[in-house]
C-alpha cells in the first residue's frame, strides 16, 4: 500500500522522484523502487516522508485502525520489527532512548508534572 501512497502524495505536490530523493538525501532509484513495491523505506525514512507529506506513517502505509483486531496489531508489530532491524545499532539505541523517555513521561505521577 505504501508504494501507491508515496507516489500519489509525491504527484499531488508536483514533485519528481529526484526532488523527493534530494530532500531525503537518497537516490531517485530508491524512490522508484519504493513506488514499484520492490523495496520499502526504513522506519527513519518513513518518518521523514510523513513529515514531508504532512501525514502519518500509518497513512503512508495504508493502515487504518481496526476494531481491536489482534492479528492486525501483530502484523504491525512485525512490520515495525523488520524496520527496526534495518537500523544501525546507534540508530536503534536512539529509538530505544526516545521510547523510554516517552514511556516514563506517560506514566509520570501527576505530582511531578
Amino acid at each position: 500500500m505504501y508504494a501507491q501512497r508515496i507516489k500519489k502524495l509525491r504527484n499531488q505536490r508536483g514533485m519528481s522522484q529526484q526532488a523527493l530523493a534530494d530532500m531525503l538525501g537518497l537516490s531517485a532509484v530508491s524512490v522508484g523502487k519504493w513506488e514499484r513495491g520492490q523495496t520499502q523505506p526504513d522506519i527513519g525514512t518513513l518518518t521523514r516522508l510523513a513529515e514531508i507529506f504532512g501525514t502519518t506513517i500509518d497513512d503512508l502505509c495504508g493502515y487504518t485502525a481496526p476494531a481491536r483486531d489482534a492479528t492486525a496489531a501483530e502484523a504491525n508489530i512485525q512490520v515495525m520489527t523488520r524496520a527496526f532491524r534495518q537500523l544501525t545499532p546507534d540508530e536503534q539505541e536512539k529509538y530505544i532512548a526516545v521510547g523510554r523517555a516517552l514511556f516514563a513521561h506517560a506514566f509520570e505521577p501527576e505530582a511531578r508534572k
